[in-house]
């Protein structure tokens, strides 16, 4: 009987051996799941850089932005040579992936559509833009409300493009083409809501007290659309 004990394992070594098990594998699978993460972040960044640089090549074609996709089909929506759904001279939607040819920018890695707005001079068919057209005034900040106060990153992009991240908030889904929950936190609602500011900041999780945050966001300034259009003899 005593030999017997002696070659077993009690209840609470088992339990102790289990748990020590779980820690080791809980320190192997954070870390892993950071990376992947972190992976999924910086695809998303490479894919927008990609579609800023389509954007500038649409333009180039053809002397115009596209307008957003305001129906969810992937074509940019237009009515009567200018963007179908215009609002303070700003057209918001998705970004018109079938337009500008990108099938492999329908959604982001996280299944949503890539959010695209447009100051609307900059999309029109029956007046095209010159380097008289001044007017791009979409703002992009570091935190909701901070652009007024001559913080913005920029305060003259001619178009916005973002991927509201891995928690969707205020997304369309790419598969069901159904809207997401809104966002929570203000710096994410203003992603959403249709006006001329946007925010681009660190990342931040739920808790923190600037608010939960992992949009990702670009943009095309003006005078880089200038630049290169002026540059492939477009201009003026």
């Amino acid at each position: 009987m005593t030999m017997r004990r002696a070659c077993g394992f009690t209840l609470i070594e088992m339990a102790v051996a289990v748990f020590i098990i779980a820690l080791l594998l809980g320190s192997i699978l954070v870390p892993l799941t950071t990376q992947v993460e972190q992976r999924q972040i910086s695809g998303t960044e490479r894919t927008l850089d990609e579609i800023r640089e389509v954007l500038v090549g649409f333009a180039l074609v053809n002397g115009y932005l596209p307008c957003p996709d305001t129906d969810n089909d992937g074509a940019e929506n237009v009515t009567a040579n200018r963007c179908s759904s215009i609002s303070g001279s700003r057209s918001h939607g998705n970004l018109p992936f079938a337009t500008l040819g990108l099938a492999a920018a329908q959604y982001d890695v996280w299944g949503n559509r890539f959010r695209y707005a447009v100051r609307e001079d900059y999309a029109r068919r029956d007046t095209v833009f010159s380097l008289s057209t001044t007017s791009a005034d979409l703002r992009v900040c570091p935190v909701q409300g901070s652009c007024g106060g001559g913080q913005a990153l920029t305060s003259s992009a001619v178009a916005v493009i973002l991927s509201h991240g891995k928690n969707g908030y205020g997304a369309t889904s790419g598969i069901a083409g159904t809207t997401n929950p809104s966002a929570s936190s203000n710096d994410e609602l203003e992603n959403t809501d249709a006006d001329r500011d946007f925010v681009h900041r660190t990342h931040s999780p739920v808790g923190s007290s600037a608010g939960e945050y992992d949009d990702i966001v670009t943009w095309l300034p003006l005078y880089s659309l200038f630049n290169r259009m002026v540059a492939a003899g477009k201009l003026p």
